[in-house]
């Protein structure tokens, strides 16, 4: 249920697509996930990835700013209303709360910091040097320096075809309701921290890796991409990095038949904003594997977890495939083949 009419703005569709009040898309995350997706993410690369960060929520942030109206104002007029505008948004969307100098609460240090970038950019129309400090988990200071030269916009970019499976166009679609809560500065889903992540920050990171050698461990690391498939070392990066993620969680899958996938699936991805993932054949119905079809604005985060989940409904080691099929990502798991020779 919604306790406040901070929400009232979203839409959250049956389909399992949600949208921000500036109806960009978005996904629910739960801090901790997106911390220990992060961790997983971060580790397939030689460097670190901290700035990269940074800079896509910096600039997928300032590409929404420049297209809504109400963030834009004259000359003289229209400052504090703009300024309102964007607290309002960081606060609606569980990012925390953006001071002058500093972030309370920030729901992720590197996210928070890019978006708080993007919004005294915008306000002062000028580009800056950033430097920041997090004096404890509740609080970060920014430290920003004018750059020189004009303020132009940030380039577009072309999202990797697995970065939207299967998607309908933006239709009417009946609403969800969910169990979010915003405490203060910041947002609940249940029992969980949360915060309201736009996709487009994901596709401006991502778009920023290509090229760069990746190094995948473990189980993802030895599945079978198709070739139609971009970047398939960076994509089994974030297959790997949401594995992870979910695999760091206590949450249960318990399944007798095929059929028991629905809830945990919906609850999973349906109710957060990752579209819809149907199951179109099960081992637990007497098929030799597993296959899942994915509809969702972010499909390789999806297949990760539902990896994961795979593995721990049935307490065995995976072996994956990829492939993308009349738009949809199809993940396919079965148990690991023996060779006896």
């Amino acid at each position: 249920m919604e306790t406040n009419g901070h929400l009232d703005a979203f839409t959250f569709r049956t389909d399992g697509l949600f949208f921000d009040p500036q109806h960009h898309a978005c996904v629910l995350m739960g801090t901790v996930e997106f911390a220990s997706f992060w961790h997983a993410f971060d580790g397939c690369f030689s460097s670190p990835l901290g700035r990269k960060l940074i800079y896509a929520a910096t600039d997928a942030e300032e590409t929404m700013l420049r297209q809504r109206e109400d963030f834009q104002y004259g000359r003289w007029f229209g400052r504090r209303r703009v300024q309102a505008n964007l607290r309002q948004r960081s606060h609606r969307m569980g990012w925390g709360r953006f001071e002058d100098e500093h972030i309370l609460m920030p729901a992720n240090d590197a996210i928070t910091v890019g978006l708080f970038l993007a919004h005294r950019e915008h306000t002062a129309g000028q580009r800056f040097n950033l430097e920041w400090n997090q004096r404890t988990s509740e609080r970060i200071d920014v430290v920003l320096q004018p750059k020189e030269g004009e303020m132009t916009p940030v380039p577009p970019v072309e999202p990797f075809t697995w970065l939207s499976s299967g998607l309908e166009g933006d239709v009417p679609k009946a609403s969800l309701t969910l169990d979010l809560d915003h405490r203060g500065s910041t947002l609940f889903n249940g029992q969980a921290r949360s915060f309201f992540l736009p996709v487009s920050v994901i596709q401006r990171l991502l778009d920023g890796l290509r090229g760069r050698p990746t190094t995948v461990p473990g189980d993802v690391g030895s599945s079978e991409v198709d070739a139609a498939l971009e970047e398939p070392d960076l994509f089994l990066a974030v297959v790997h990095a949401s594995f992870e993620a979910f695999r760091s969680t206590d949450q249960p899958v318990y399944l007798q038949r095929g059929e028991d996938w629905g809830g945990h699936l919906s609850q999973q991805f349906t109710q957060r904003g990752f579209g819809r993932v149907e199951v179109l054949q099960s081992v637990l119905d007497g098929a030799d594997s597993t296959v899942f079809r994915v509809q969702s604005p972010l499909p390789a985060v999806v297949a990760g977890s539902v990896l994961a989940m795979w593995c721990r409904a049935h307490g065995k080691r995976p072996e994956a495939s990829f492939s993308q099929l009349d738009e949809f990502l199809t993940v396919t798991v079965r148990e690991p083949r023996v060779n006896y020779d």
